[in-house]
């Protein structure tokens, strides 16, 4: 065997792995595991095999073995963007999404569906049959087993429930449900026993409250419960003498919203007022209704509404009508959710707090034409529901938890702030005093001159953790203590590292450059300016890189010098925020995104000096 062919064989072999390492990123972003048969694995294998022994042997041998080696990079880079890629699309996700097994990579597009109520299965995977049952007799049984699903299911949904849907859609939601979660508990024997035995143990366990889980989970609807109030002491009241009842009897709404009087689920006795809406022909529809107050008007802090919500993405305005004076809220909040959730309404001009939460929504005072609500001691209630696209819809779902950790972090703006403020002086710092540090090493000539730099070389053996007390008193007997002058400071006394690695890069300039200045008249600090910094730009480049990423990132630092939240850097308040939300990973992932991202697109525009850097920190000279 000649060196060209074993050289083409070592290419067959390279593109044969690039491409097993596209097929599993395709497996991994498309189906989100491995569950395949052993037939499509091997074909899965065997096609690759066969494309690249024809590349490799069939181009020409320049062409294969770039393409080998592009393929390579390709399958390493994909590789090295999978953390990255998989923090921004978690932050995406809803978050069932985000603990799904197994797991998917293409977030849920939201459907702003036009009616409601309606069901759903966007959280149930289609029907599939079961592992230990051929294809044959699955064939023959699925009919079988969706007939007895639905047979069950539909003798235990009272018809109260079924207003508004068809019962095919229904039929279709409830039997995939109900599929999927019933066959990871049914036992593996059972699948291969007779038909009728089958389908009495799938009839046994279409239970009534197995059917109220279902069916809270794949039914839709907006509705609401009563409302309750808040003084400006933060004690509530419930509305005395208001119940659902007399709230949907008084309450007034346009043509396209139909209020029904409900039970709140199957097996509970509480009753919930259902507004069925119908967004087809009108863009828009309002609920609106009045309380009484149990308290002053001018002690009215906030109304707190408890709304289910039906996760279509639509708009909703909350506006209040009190003493002649009309609120509305600053943004209007999008029904992200399938469930309940208190939304508080509060009175901005009575509280003037920077409190934040996420059910928390302030009312701002607003001017407006016509006749003003004037009851004493009642309130009025606006609910406006304005229909979203399907646009819109995706953009507020994909940016939710961003918005959403935005306002539950309440300090952002100055975590963003204190970070910019740091990098800034710290990059200046270095830069200007390593690069002056580093000028007086290499092109000066004193005394002593020498031993001084190797000093300066020998802190950088003594590790930080080891001077970390006594810095810490030097600067607390300063009174730096929980400000940001410890995190700054040092920075314009120079780096070790970059006092090094610029007096290495300035040794290289030639010193016929700074004999032809002096000649010309020109001082020490002038050849350090005109000639100098000019010509160690790409080395200062590398400098202020490094210094950036270091500060940026920087975490022990504050922790130790700093107390006071509103100081924070982003590093320090991701960890704050982490210990508030790190269940929430949605949240979490929003937030360090926003911490990661500066860094990321420094990098895409600065990467030609940052590879530069890399490669000056191995220079001889």
């Amino acid at each position: 065997m000649n060196e060209k062919t074993k050289s083409r064989i070592w290419i067959s072999i390279l593109l044969f792995l690039d491409m097993v390492g596209l097929v599993v990123v395709a497996l991994l972003v498309g189906g989100g595991g491995f569950n395949l048969s052993r037939g499509i694995f091997l074909l899965l294998l065997g096609f690759p095999l066969i494309l690249a022994l024809s590349a490799a042997f069939l181009l020409r041998f320049s062409y294969a073995k770039a393409l080998a080696i592009h393929g390579a990079l390709v399958i390493g880079s994909l590789v090295f963007m999978f953390p990255f890629a998989w923090l921004v699309i978690t932050s995406f996700k809803y978050p069932e999404e985000v603990v799904a097994y197994p797991p998917k990579w293409i977030p849920a597009v939201p459907i702003p569906m036009l009616q409601s109520p309606f069901v759903t299965a966007e959280l149930y995977e289609p029907i599939a049959s079961p592992p230990e049952m051929t294809d044959e007799r699955w064939a023959e049984m699925q009919l079988s087993i969706e007939a007895v699903l639905w047979e069950r299911a539909g003798a235990i949904i009272p018809d109260e429930y079924r207003f508004g849907l068809s019962e095919e859609s229904l039929r279709l939601v409830l039997v995939q449900a109900l599929w999927s979660t019933l066959m990871p508990g049914i036992p593996a024997n059972t699948w291969g026993r007779e038909e009728q035995v089958i389908l009495d143990v799938l009839r046994k366990r279409v239970t009534q409250e197995r059917i109220a889980d279902v069916w809270s989970s794949i039914y839709r609807c907006v509705a609401v419960r009563e409302p309750f109030v808040t003084d400006l002491e933060r004690f509530d009241y419930a509305i005395a003498g208001v119940t659902l009842e007399q709230l949907g009897k008084n309450a007034s709404h346009s043509d396209n919203i139909l209020l029904r009087n409900m039970p709140l689920n199957m097996t509970a006795a509480e009753r919930m007022v259902q507004l069925a809406y119908n967004l087809e022909s009108d863009s828009a529809a309002h609920l609106q209704f009045e309380l009484p107050l149990p308290m002053a008007s001018s002690e009215l802090h906030s109304v707190t509404v408890p709304l289910r919500q039906d996760r279509t993405w639509h708009r909703l305005k909350f506006i209040l009508e009190i003493d002649g004076k009309r609120y509305e809220s600053q943004q209007a909040h999008h029904l992200s959710r399938y469930r309940w959730q208190e939304l508080t309404f509060k009175l901005a001009d009575r509280d003037s707090s920077d409190e934040r939460d996420l059910g928390i929504w302030p009312l701002v005072s607003v001017e407006t034409e016509g006749e003003i609500y004037n009851t004493p001691g009642h309130i009025r209630v606006t609910l406006d529901l304005q229909r979203s696209s399907r646009l819109a819809a995706l953009w507020n779902k994909y940016t939710r938890n961003y918005h959403a950790a935005w306002i539950a972090g309440g300090h952002w703006e100055k975590y963003i702030a204190n970070s910019v403020y740091l990098v800034v002086m710290n990059v200046l710092g270095q830069m200007i005093s390593c690069s002056m540090v580093a000028y007086a090493f290499s092109r000066l000539r004193w005394q002593g001159r020498d031993l001084l730099f190797f000093i300066v070389l020998a802190t950088m053996m003594l590790p930080a953790q080891v001077t970390m007390i006594p810095v810490f008193l030097v600067f607390r007997s300063l009174g730096w203590y929980n400000t940001l002058k410890p995190l700054w400071v040092p920075a314009f006394a120079g780096g070790a590292f970059f006092i090094f690695l610029l007096r290495q890069f300035m040794r290289g300039i030639p010193r016929e450059l700074e004999e032809a200045a002096l000649i010309d008249g020109c001082g020490y600090f002038g050849i350090y300016y005109r000639i100098i910094l000019p010509l160690i730009k790409p080395a200062l480049a590398a400098v202020g890189i490094f210094t950036f990423m270091a500060s940026w990132n920087e975490f022990m630092g504050p922790l130790i010098y700093i107390s006071d939240q509103r100081l924070y850097p982003l590093a320090l308040g991701l960890f704050n925020f982490r210990s508030e939300y790190g269940a929430d990973f949605g949240l979490l992932m929003a937030a360090s995104t926003i911490m990661i991202l500066p860094v990321v697109v420094i990098f895409f525009f600065a990467q030609k000096y940052f590879i530069q850097g890399v490669t000056l920190t191995g220079m001889k000279n």
